[in-house]
């Protein structure tokens, strides 16, 4: 009898991301991306970022998700050439 390959119980299985199923209700993404950029106009960029990234975790693959990606990763670089690495770092390692 062939040996049984294992691994090790500690190292998890790799993540596939999910893509959102045909039926999201894009209208729905579209407001709260709209949301999201009112946040961040009005200047609650806190309140803003958590929209981004919601739309980026929780919806990828949507246009809406692409968008919030983008947004983000200008936030970062906004961060980084004002002197903010540590928060542009932290931008950067959770978009990749």
């Amino acid at each position: 009898m062939a040996p049984v390959k294992r691994t090790p119980a500690s190292v998890p299985a790799p993540k596939t991301p999910a893509v959102h199923e045909p039926g999201t209700d894009h209208a729905v993404l579209d407001r709260l991306l709209a949301m999201a950029q009112t946040y961040r106009s009005e200047g609650n960029q806190w309140q803003a970022m958590d929209m981004y990234w919601e739309l980026v975790e929780d919806f990828p693959g949507t246009q809406q998700a692409e968008e919030a990606r983008k947004v983000l990763f200008d936030l970062a670089m906004s961060y980084e050439h004002n002197g903010a690495r540590h928060e542009a770092r932290s931008i950067y390692e959770r978009l990749v």
